[in-house]
């Protein structure tokens, strides 16, 4: 599958091949393939409710029974374990519950617990054994909007394979201010950080829905970017795979900001020279390693294509060739790279193998857009795209399937220690990766094939020792 960002880096890479030049003047929307232990689930589940199937895998777990209680009891599986999920919804189930084997009343948490944002989606306790989470249209069967928690890839719906720009998926990353930002194709963002210290044993992340489905369900996110300190995610509608008479979003840009439920509409003034009245929508947005920021204006019906560049956000862009344009995408070298960041991203290069060209979408509370780096190959036939992270800690690079290796300090000198996630069914592969605390990660995973995307979600489980 081609993702955008990665082949823009080819197109500006190499001299492309006729067809690929055709392609990218015509839609830059395709993606590039994305990244993609052994599964296993721990026996029990501690789920806590305040008011209230996929074939052949490696190893396959057994269902997760799920218990409901009431606002006033804590429900516990037999031998339940730590890692643990407690799911937060408004009404009780209509269908019997089960007579719990063992109950206790937990003490109440303090109103002002979780500030500035709207009713937690989920608490969740990270473990050795992930959990696994599926984006989904609707409610899930244990009241979570957005996603249904289940045992293992190989269990996932049987969705239809949908083009990506269609796709429910999660479509990008960013660190900031302590939070790890998802953006959720057509949906709108989910957001995971440390749950309260009030609560360390119960749970160690917090994870947040703040979305508008019935409208973005309608564009494709093509970015998510820091525009005035806050988390901003660009839609477009996707002409190659919908009607290309469809309207332009507008609004195309929305914010998470505290405090509110809803993605809020943010005008960014580099985009004013492209109006949606005026059948302009905006798309291939991303931060050259200059630091300026490029994308690409198409009126209706692809009367005009205009390419621009920006040194910041808050003024209007200025024109540039496709040349210079093409060449904003191409990626850093490891010489570029911090240290810590470097010495992982070289491991995982030898890892995937030198000859491959291994491009790395990494993020950061340091940077505004993931930043891309390569092995430094030009073998476009053989791409492998990666992900990864670095923090004032540590950094990490992770394969798509699976194999990453954690870089941090130890002394005057680097260590880099090589860890694998849960191996994946046929077809699926990891996409993106992103820390919450110091205590989980959140790893992003899809099924594809071609241009397609199946099922698709996200996979939480406790930060390895590095």
């Amino acid at each position: 599958m081609l993702r955008k960002p990665v082949l823009s880096v080819l197109l500006s890479a190499v001299i492309l091949k006729a067809m690929k030049l055709w392609m990218k003047q015509k839609n830059t929307s395709f993606k590039l393939g994305a990244p993609g232990y052994l599964n296993c689930l721990l026996p029990m589940l501690l789920l806590l409710v305040f008011s209230c199937s996929r074939s052949s895998s490696p190893v396959v777990s057994p269902p997760v029974e799920l218990v409901a209680q009431s606002s006033s009891t804590m429900a516990l599986l037999p031998e339940a374990a730590p890692e643990s999920l407690v799911a937060l919804v408004q009404e009780p189930p209509l269908e019997p519950v089960p007579e719990p084997l063992m109950t206790q009343t937990p003490e109440p948490a303090p109103a002002t617990v979780l500030p500035d944002w709207p009713q937690p989606l989920a608490i969740i306790k990270s473990g050795e054994h992930p959990l696994w989470f599926e984006l989904i249209d609707g409610v899930s069967e244990t009241g979570l909007d957005g996603i249904r928690l289940f045992t293992t890839p190989a269990n996932a719906a049987l969705n239809d394979f949908v083009p990506w720009p269609l796709a429910r998926n999660v479509s990008a990353m960013l660190l900031h201010d302590e939070r790890l930002v998802l953006a959720i194709n057509r949906e709108g963002f989910l957001v995971a950080q440390a749950a309260p210290p009030a609560m360390p044993q119960i749970a160690d992340v917090a994870l947040y829905r703040i979305a508008d489905r019935t409208y973005w369900d309608k564009y494709t996110v093509d970015a998510l970017f820091l525009f005035e300190g806050n988390p901003t995610a660009l839609l477009y509608r996707d002409s190659f795979f919908i009607d290309p008479t469809a309207k332009a979003p507008d609004p195309r840009s929305f914010a998470l900001i505290r405090g509110n439920t809803s993605p809020l509409k943010l005008e960014v003034p580099a985009f004013s020279p492209f109006p949606a009245a005026d059948g302009w929508d905006v798309d291939s947005f991303r931060q050259g390693p200059d630091g300026a920021w490029y994308f690409r204006g198409i009126q209706q019906n692809r009367s005009k294509i205009q390419y621009v560049r920006t040194q910041s956000l808050s003024i209007p862009a200025g024109t540039v060739s496709l040349g210079v344009f093409m060449n904003s995408a191409r990626p850093e070298t490891l010489d570029a790279a911090p240290p810590i960041l470097g010495a992982a991203l070289e491991a995982a290069f030898k890892r995937s193998g030198s000859s491959k060209l291994n491009i790395a979408a990494i993020i950061s509370p340091d940077f505004a857009y993931p930043r891309h780096f390569s092995s430094g190959s030009d073998n476009t036939e053989s791409l492998v795209e990666l992900s990864g992270y670095i923090t004032d800690k540590i950094a990490v690079a992770l394969l798509p399937d699976g194999w990453g290796a954690g870089a941090c300090t130890d002394g005057e000198s680097i260590r880099v220690t090589p860890f694998s996630l849960p191996a994946l069914p046929q077809g699926f592969v990891y996409t993106g990766v992103g820390p919450v605390g110091d205590s989980a990660l959140v790893v992003s995973w899809e099924e594809q094939q071609d241009l397609g995307i199946g099922a698709a979600g996200f996979m939480l489980i406790k930060t390895p020792e590095f």
